[in-house]
């Protein structure tokens, strides 16, 4: 379903019942990717799936580059569904949204999840990195840069078929915006320690994006901070082991 927030039409898809848990996607994904997650857990939690700003359905509007921007967005679906409080679990990109909604609005939350994410800062190299592939796509369309991407996300033939569309259907002008979003944002280690809330940091030790001492370094800052790293599995646990990535957030809850 749709809701006009914030000037652009979000989509978001809501299911389940218990503890309402809002699940964030990664770059250039979409709240799809959460589906098997939802399915084998919605008779304990209330889950709401969007799609950020620029990704699947939703618009990209009038979009300025900051991760402040999508945390607003964010706030805004929250107050439509009237959730006062809730846990917020992130998925790499999806973790940096969270970090910077955890920043401007932590009375909002009741735990938080980072999967396969980190609270580091870009280093300069990677910055770069993400300011050239942006202009690539703005260039080229996605089709430049959807095989190498999936290629670091899983190494799974099945899931790397599930994932190339829904990269090639991400809106270019979406992909800049967040990518310049995130090359820009600050180390948020010392937020994770100011937060009263549950931070479960969850990595797979096969993944060629996050490496595992990320999440351990994230659990070590929090006050009540813990990690669990899933063996065998690479950057995209909802897809590759969904029911212990769901297990693990109803942990949490």
């Amino acid at each position: 379903m749709f809701a006009k927030l914030n000037h652009i039409h979000m989509y978001f898809e809501e299911q389940g019942q218990g503890k309402p848990v809002i699940l964030l996607h990664g770059l250039a994904l979409n709240g799809s990717i959460w589906s098997d997650v939802v399915n084998l857990f919605d008779d304990q939690v209330h889950f709401v799936v969007p799609d950020i700003r620029g990704h699947g359905r939703t618009e990209t509007g009038n979009s300025n580059g900051s991760l402040e921007q999508f945390a607003d967005d964010l706030q805004a679906l929250a107050d439509h569904l009237e959730l006062e409080k809730f846990t917020l679990v992130g998925h790499s990109m999806g973790g940096y949204v969270s970090l910077k909604f955890a920043e401007k609005y932590p009375e909002r939350l009741e735990g938080l999840v980072m999967v396969t994410s980190n609270a580091r800062s870009d280093t300069p190299e990677k910055r770069e990195a993400r300011f050239a592939e942006a202009e690539l796509v703005i260039g080229s369309g996605m089709t430049a840069i959807a095989e190498t991407m999936v290629q670091k996300l899983t190494t799974l033939t099945e899931f790397r078929q599930k994932v190339v569309p829904i990269i090639n259907n991400t809106d270019p002008k979406g992909f800049f915006n967040v990518q310049h979003a995130i090359a820009s944002r600050k180390n948020q280690l010392n937020l994770l320690g100011n937060l009263s809330i549950p931070v479960l940091a969850i990595a797979g030790s096969e993944d060629q994006l996050m490496k595992s001492e990320v999440a351990y370094e994230m659990a070590r800052a929090s006050k009540l901070g813990s990690v669990v790293i899933l063996p065998g599995i690479g950057h995209l646990p909802m897809l590759e082991e969904p029911l212990a990535l769901g297990s693990l957030i109803v942990s949490v809850l």
